[in-house]
């Protein structure tokens, strides 16, 4: 059901990020093709398995010792403000189709995408390295970062209704 695709030419998110050194995206069904990206983006969010927060709650005190911005945790926002946190992310962008959120770091830049193409949602993340540290990060954290994102996309699926 929740399948590993490229990130979509179309999509937003490379207005964000133009030098890319990391790059996935993962495509699920919606059950609910009515809801809009903004609701997709706030049920994904809203609906994170416990065992992602606790694992978040370990990265994040092991990051915050290495200077890297932490989040506050499960977004419980009903409407996404760009600018404002939810959750981990800030939003950069809300469009009818298309969420963009993320953070800048001093190690890496990363953004998130979710793009709601016909009836289907798209999770594409983008990452810059801004030095060494930010390389092998990603390389410790990127087989936990995969599974996160689909554990996220299948509980949303089935706690949110997306």
């Amino acid at each position: 059901m929740i399948s590993k695709v490229e990130v979509p030419k179309e999509s937003a998110i490379f207005e964000y990020i133009s030098d890319v050194d990391y790059s996935d995206a993962y495509k699920m069904p919606l059950s609910n093709p009515h809801l809009s990206a903004e609701e997709i983006y706030i049920h994904i969010f809203s609906h994170i398995p416990s065992w992602v927060v606790q694992l978040m709650v370990v990265r994040n005190k092991v990051v915050s010792l290495f200077g890297l911005k932490t989040g506050d945790g499960v977004s419980h926002k009903k409407v996404l403000t760009v600018g404002k946190k939810a959750g981990f992310f800030l939003i950069y962008s809300i469009e009818e189709e298309e969420i963009i959120a993320g953070e800048d770091n001093i190690h890496l830049n990363f953004r998130v995408s979710v793009l709601k193409k016909n009836e289907e949602v798209i999770i594409s993340t983008l990452v810059h390295y801004n030095n060494l540290f930010g390389k092998i990060y990603m390389s410790i954290i990127t087989p936990f970062h995969k599974i996160v994102v689909k554990a996220m996309m299948k509980n949303s699926r089935t706690k949110g209704r997306i």
